[in-house]
């Protein structure tokens, strides 16, 4: 079967217009000619891309990565002959376009080739069935139509203006050439009187110039009358798609940016938004041109007195929500690019970006205004917002600290045609915090950061703001979990339009179960999301209840206490201390192996026993331990000649496994891990393992010897002496050694009992220093090894 661009080529000229009408600056024609087997085969299976799969998120955003280098690549490909330098020159410029509209936003460009295609497949299949039904549009086809159809309008209007300033004048002259005539008329009949044959013929002559004033002028009320029915037309329309672009669209991108905070893709384009906005201005500002010159000419030649105060209000009151439609445009498009962080610590360098989205097309920095950075109180967010549009606000009114470097000037960047400032070295010097209430800690008190700026359009000034989204301040690395829990719960359940910055104290466990995966799929960068089974671990966890039935808890609701303020049982830290502290540990050293899916992760110690004890002695599996928050242990199965027993090696900290991988950890202990459960051979780790890349190296260029750390479990190899005590592999210590030809065995903090119980007696391997245990081995060795020298 023919390709789809094949058939797409073949089309009649009518329906081919309307596949050109599909592509535009978002993504070219050219770019679907160029690459269209390749486009084809890659984007054949569609992705469902949704918020809450960001498997399907990371999918798109690779497509679309994959479709920028293809162009790259095409472009390169293409000699530079003189008849083939356009062609290479127009590739490269339409990959520099593209690069700047998506950055950041890949899933994006994904969508909308996407939409594009299918959009094109529906022409065509149309077209071979027969029939002449028009095709659905997109969103930003629709919009885009409705700009265009507005700004031909428009047009319309600006050319029966033109028409009716011309017979106005036209009206002017024949009135002045009447009065010419009138008076001429009056001077004749007072020397002649009124029987007087030429004052007859005068009398006759200024009747019928009287009568084609009059027919001229209400031609002239009917079109002004017209004129107005038109731009009131006009203006209801505008004020609709207006509505749809700032009231759900943008919003929708705010709502997105918000969602970013926790992880979320972004899939919608501020390029396109930018595109609306400009389209929108460029109609307002012409309509309101239009509606003052009508003004004017009614002012020249006013209406009848009968219809003259109901035609003024009617302008008056059109150029006044015309006004206010330029006004919210303005205002509703300064906007932040790129948020200063939410967790935000004093005395930190940060960056943040803010732009007009109507800038260019409006010249505002032709004036190049300052904008001003500041932080102010949740208190001081909701004064600003509830104190009216039109009255007159005190900048210095707002702010709750200082900020360094907090001043920039909006600048025009002509690739882009966007009008921003970039601010790289913001800091925040000083806070002043407010009374606290009732329990609340400084890791619950939102602020947030105050781009203002003023400038003028014409004769119309402008006060514009935007806050940013909540932001806790910090002094100290270790407030940083907790403050991450106040901002993710923001992020996740915030409403929009509620009052600076209330959020909700509980909330469905679908929409927590939601916001968790999202945070731990964008931590750990991995394509592997929270499954059923995760989900259901973290609800038994907080909502404290192990016996939780597998249809319930979908139901249940969690509170701001149980997420992250009340201790879990029997423990001295919180549900979300924990989820954080484990989810660390995964993106910092077993991001790889969890994307394998070769962590369990979440998973009790009962059920991992009753998983194991039904597996082949040497089956292992990896959990998150439940009481050492940030730690993972490896429970294991190991059956002799007596009895079938679990064992869990003690929890690997993010300390442990800085020093060695986990996969090298698993291969320390090989004597008895053989399988990943349930049959996964356990050299899949080999491609984690830091160990294989360090030991191909020979004596390094230096002279020294290379060494590396292993671990040990005392009590389960033959050396140890298994077989005088069977059943009880806590004999022993755990230790660490080099490779080489000495070894030094000290206690680590690894024991061979589960989480919760020590098997040592009074003696707390938590206290062992392990850098201390390495520097004795290193001095023993260095003293048996003589002269040898092992850095």
């Amino acid at each position: 079967m023919s390709s789809l661009w094949d058939r797409t080529q073949k089309l009649p000229k009518d329906l081919f217009k309307q596949v050109e009408q599909v592509y535009g600056d978002h993504f070219p024609l050219e770019v679907r000619f160029q690459l269209a087997m390749w486009i084809e085969e890659s984007f054949s299976h569609p992705v469902q891309v949704k918020h809450e799969d960001i498997d399907s998120q990371n999918h798109a955003a690779q497509l679309g990565q994959q479709l920028l280098v293809q162009l790259d690549a095409k472009a390169d490909s293409i000699p530079s002959d003189p008849d083939k330098f356009l062609t290479k020159q127009k590739l490269n410029e339409i990959s520099m376009s593209l690069k700047t509209r998506y950055n950041g936003n890949l899933v994006g460009l994904y969508m909308k080739v996407r939409q594009c295609l299918e959009q094109e497949l529906a022409i065509v299949t149309q077209f071979q069935m027969g029939t002449n039904n028009p095709v659905e549009q997109s969103l930003d086809q629709q919009i885009r139509q409705k700009l265009s159809l507005l700004k031909q309008r428009v047009a319309e209007t600006g050319v029966e203006l033109e028409r009716c300033k011309h017979d106005q004048e036209a009206v002017t002259m024949e009135i002045y050439s009447f009065k010419e005539n009138d008076a001429k008329y009056e001077q004749l009949k007072l020397q002649n009187g009124e029987a007087h044959a030429d004052v007859k013929k005068w009398k006759v002559s200024r009747d019928k110039m009287e009568l084609g004033i009059k027919q001229k002028f209400n031609n002239l009320l009917s079109q002004r009358a017209a004129l107005v029915r038109a731009l009131v037309a006009n203006f209801h329309e505008v004020k609709e798609v207006q509505a749809q672009v700032l009231d759900k669209e943008l919003i929708n991108w705010k709502r997105e940016q918000q969602l970013h905070g926790n992880g979320l893709q972004m899939t919608l384009s501020l390029e396109s938004l930018q595109e609306w906005c400009e389209g929108l201005a460029n109609i307002i500002w012409t309509m309101r041109q239009q509606i003052k010159q009508l003004e004017i000419l009614k002012s020249q030649i006013a209406d009848p007195v009968s219809d003259s105060a109901s035609a003024t209000n009617v302008l008056s009151e059109l150029l006044s929500g015309i006004t206010d439609l330029l006004s919210n445009l303005v205002t509703g498009t300064f906007i932040i690019e790129k948020q200063p962080p939410q967790v935000m610590k004093t005395n930190t360098r940060f960056t943040a970006t803010v732009r007009l989205l109507v800038g260019g097309q409006l010249n505002v920095h032709m004036a190049s205004p300052s904008v001003s950075v500041s932080i102010i109180s949740e208190n001081q967010a909701n004064q600003l917002l509830k104190t009216p549009a039109q009255s007159t606000k005190r900048r210095e009114d707002y702010s709750s600290g200082e900020i360094l470097n907090g001043q920039g000037n909006m600048e025009f960047h002509a690739a882009t045609r966007q009008v921003s400032v970039n601010f790289r070295n913001l800091q925040l010097k000083r806070i002043k915090r407010t009374e606290k209430k009732g329990t609340e800690s400084v890791m619950e008190e939102k602020f947030s950061v105050l781009f203002w700026t003023e400038f003028q359009i014409g004769e119309l000034k402008f006060q514009v703001w935007t806050l940013s989204l909540p932001v806790v301040v910090i002094v100290h690395g270790n407030q940083e979990p907790q403050a991450l829990a106040t901002i993710t719960w923001d992020n996740a359940f915030a409403e929009w339009g509620r009052p600076p910055f209330r959020v909700p104290d509980k909330v469905s466990w679908a929409k927590m179960a939601s916001a968790l995966n999202m945070k731990w799929t964008s931590a750990c960068g991995t394509n592997r999301s929270l499954t059923e089974e995760n989900l259901y671990y973290l609800a038994c966890k907080v909502f404290r209840n192990p016996n939780l039935h597998i249809d319930d808890f979908k139901n249940l609701v969690v509170s701001w206490g149980q997420f992250c303020r009340e201790p879990l049982p029997d423990r001295n830290f919180t549900f979300w201390e924990w989820f954080y502290r484990v989810m660390n540990l995964t993106a910092t050293h077993m991001r790889g192996p969890w994307s394998e899916g070769y962590i369990m992760g979440f998973v009790s110690k009962n059920r991992a026993e009753e998983l194991l004890m039904a597996m082949e002695g040497g089956t292992f599996l990896l959990r998150f331990s439940d009481s050492e928050p940030g730690g993972v242990t490896i429970a294991y199965v190991r059956q002799d000649a007596h009895q079938k027993n679990v064992f869990m090696v003690a929890p690997f900290s993010s300390k442990d496994l800085l020093q060695r991988s986990i996969a090298d950890v698993i291969f320390d202990l090989q004597e008895y891990l053989t399988f990943l459960f349930p049959n996964t051979p356990k050299d899949a780790f080999k491609k984690f393992s830091t160990s294989v890349a360090q030991n191909e190296r020979a004596q390094t260029a230096t002279g020294y010897v290379p060494h590396s750390l292993k671990t040990h479990v005392p009590g389960f190899g033959a050396s140890d002496n298994m077989s005088q005590n069977p059943s009880s592999p806590y004999q022993g210590n755990l230790g660490w050694s080099h490779d080489g030809s000495y070894t030094y065995q000290a206690v680590d903090e690894l024991s061979m009992h589960g989480d919760d119980v020590n098997p040592m007696g009074g003696f707390d391997p938590s206290t062992i220093n392990i850098n201390d245990i390495l520097g004795i081995a290193t001095t023993m060795i260095n003293t048996q090894a003589g002269n040898m020298d092992i850095n």
